[in-house]
């Protein structure tokens, strides 16, 4: 049998010792070119910012945009730069549809809870996003959204059930109110939590005991 070699342990020390020089090394080296790049790529958003903005400036002068296009421009660049900044939320579930929750009589107490869980902030899931079904808020992704009343845009107004049920979230699948004191003083005397001033009612939900 040949003889086996083994580096002695000096030996293999600077080896190690090189490698990690050369390991620090090329790592900062590609840490300086990302802030080169990040920097390019900075300026060019700037100019090209820069431009679009001279453009509207033109396209208002010629009357091919009126000044209140330019305003609307305005909110929607600022919204796109609030949904760049907010953080991702989105639901670990991975199956909504094996998902179960407490059987509730929503029915019969919608005039008096007035269908505030439909106000809850509820995240989708992946599995939401690939099916497309369902929107969510653009200046937080990925939350229902709601609108000026307070409630999931998915919320029939009229008759207080949900317009897209058989799409709903995981967190409305398993949601129960029973023990919700956002909802409930008491679940079983049918005693409601008073509203949040955040709120505004459901008429036709309060008029259907009347």
């Amino acid at each position: 049998m040949g003889r086996q070699h083994t580096a002695s342990p000096r030996r293999g020390g600077l080896i190690r010792g090189y490698a990690r020089a050369m390991d620090e090394a090329g790592l900062q080296a590609a840490l300086a070119q990302l802030a080169q790049d990040h920097e390019r790529t900075r300026r060019g958003v700037a100019e090209l910012q820069q431009q679009f903005e001279t453009l509207i400036e033109i396209m208002i002068a010629f009357g091919t945009l009126r000044p209140g296009h330019a305003d609307l421009i305005a909110k929607l660049r600022q919204r796109v730069e609030i949904a760049r900044r907010a953080p991702v939320e989105l639901s670990s579930v991975e199956d909504k549809h094996t998902v179960t929750g407490e059987p509730i009589d929503c029915e019969s107490r919608l005039s008096l809870c007035q269908a505030r869980c439909c106000s809850f902030t509820v995240q989708l899931s992946r599995q939401d996003l690939e099916e497309g079904e369902l929107t969510w808020e653009i200046d937080q992704p990925y939350r229902l959204p709601r609108l000026a009343d307070g409630y999931c845009v998915n919320l029939d107004r009229g008759e207080g059930g949900c317009q897209r049920y058989e799409h709903r979230p995981a967190t409305c699948r398993s949601y129960s109110c029973r023990s919700d004191k956002r909802v409930w003083l008491d679940f079983d005397a049918r005693i409601p939590a008073p509203m949040p001033p955040t709120l505004i009612a459901l008429d036709r939900l309060t008029r259907r005991d009347r």
